[in-house]
């Protein structure tokens, strides 16, 4: 049954004019206070969002943590009547991306590549990432201070691990920084820009597919059109578009995660970063606790009820669309006690920043090593690092669901 199914069992909620607007204002680096409040006094809220569409918010560590993993909310929102955040085009309203299906349709993409990221696996990528690394600090030291770090080193760093994993030439990496934007709603473009930069990245792709059919190698996205061409377990839009969508979620969310972790440990007076300077075996602690604290954006992902579900704090219903608003989950004091504090000690429960279920970011594993390798790099090579500009002068993408720091000028 689908979403548009379900629409008729219940009351029509655009009538109620006085649900609250989201997302509510804030810094990007700081979840709104609206967040906190909520969660103490109606934490399964209503809330209106861009789109004219509303959304029941859940803001608990409990709720989100229950959601990610409850099969019946489901992900695919690709109808033409189904909710959504904006009414702007966006990779999820593609039924053949797989973040948008559900069952063994979603499995079944899933296991294709699952085996390319593997905790095993990613241990053997170990040296590859402290290459690239260390070759991005050589051309930092090379050209000088300051720089643009976010330019030169955190969307440099995954996007360029992810062209060597997939066998896509490197040169052609800073191409995907627009096109990533555009396929993972990272930041805000007219709708024709959105289509023209997301066009122009399938076809892209379509083309390094046919090149690869010609000539094969023995990288990931050889295996990918080998699952399609061998024993057809993949459509041919649903091969270009999981190429496609692995080099968005493999640069701009790991880019965007880096760039933040490193304003928070410049942060007072570098206090953090002396920390860690300090003690360099606290970095692994340092990236869960920071991812926990710093999210990728204040914004929510949308998920749909395909039957009633009971969560911890409240019912949803057949039909509706819930908001998992995981920057407020994070700071939820009952699952982490003075959550508006940063420590690198804290024994928490899992992080919920990779997402949960059968939908747990296939990445995790490499997106924490190159965020560990990342930040251990910047620690050894450049300890005198600090930003040129304060906190209230960084600007950023306003993106859907990544909201990505625009530069991050910096010295040392």
């Amino acid at each position: 049954m689908t979403d548009t199914d379900h629409r008729s069992e219940l009351p029509d909620l655009s009538e109620l004019p006085d649900l609250p607007d989201f997302p509510f204002r804030s810094h990007s680096l700081t979840p709104p206070a609206e967040y906190a409040e909520r969660r103490a006094t109606c934490p399964m809220g209503q809330v209106r969002l861009p789109s004219g569409d509303p959304a029941i918010l859940l803001l608990t560590y409990r709720d989100v943590a229950a959601a990610m993993a409850d099969p019946r909310l489901s992900h695919d929102l690709t109808g033409p009547d189904a909710a959504r955040m904006t009414k702007e085009p966006s990779f999820l309203q593609d039924p053949d991306v797989v973040l948008n299906k559900d069952g063994e349709d979603h499995l079944r993409m899933r296991r294709i590549v699952a085996a390319a990221f593997t905790p095993r696996r990613v241990e053997r990528w170990r040296p590859v990432i402290q290459q690239i690394a260390d070759e991005l600090v050589d051309d930092l030291e090379q050209a000088g201070p300051p720089t643009d770090l976010v330019a030169g080193y955190c969307f440099a760093l995954p996007v360029r691990i992810i062209c060597r994993l997939l066998g896509v030439p490197e040169q052609d990496a800073l191409r995907f920084r627009v096109w990533s934007n555009a396929f993972s709603a990272g930041a805000q473009m007219t709708p024709e820009q959105t289509a023209a930069e997301i066009g122009a990245f399938l076809g892209y792709m379509a083309e390094l597919i046919a090149a690869k059919r010609a000539e094969p190698g023995e990288d990931l996205i050889d295996d990918l059109i080998a699952a399609r061409d061998g024993a057809d377990k993949l459509t041919e839009h649903e091969l270009v578009a999981l190429a496609t969508g692995l080099i968005a979620a493999g640069n701009e969310t790991t880019a965007t995660a880096l760039s933040r972790a490193v304003v928070e440990l410049l942060e007072d007076d570098r206090r953090l970063w002396k920390q860690l300077l300090d003690d360099p075996a606290l970095v692994p602690a340092a990236v869960d606790e920071l991812l926990r604290f710093t999210g990728l954006s204040n914004s929510t992902l949308l998920r749909v009820a395909v039957a009633d579900v009971e969560l911890p704090s409240g019912p949803v219903r057949t039909g509706q669309v819930i908001g998992i608003a995981s920057n407020g989950a994070t700071r939820d004091p009952e699952a982490y006690p003075d959550p508006d504090t940063i420590r690198f000690d804290r024994d928490a429960p899992p992080t919920l920043m990779f997402g949960g279920g059968p939908h747990y970011c296939l990445g995790a594993h490499l997106a924490k090593a190159e965020l560990a390798i990342g930040l251990g790099t910047l620690l050894q090579r450049l300890p005198g690092l600090r930003m040129t500009v304060t906190r209230d002068e960084l600007t950023f993408s306003g993106g859907e669901i990544v909201d990505s720091m625009i530069s991050l000028p910096v010295a040392w």
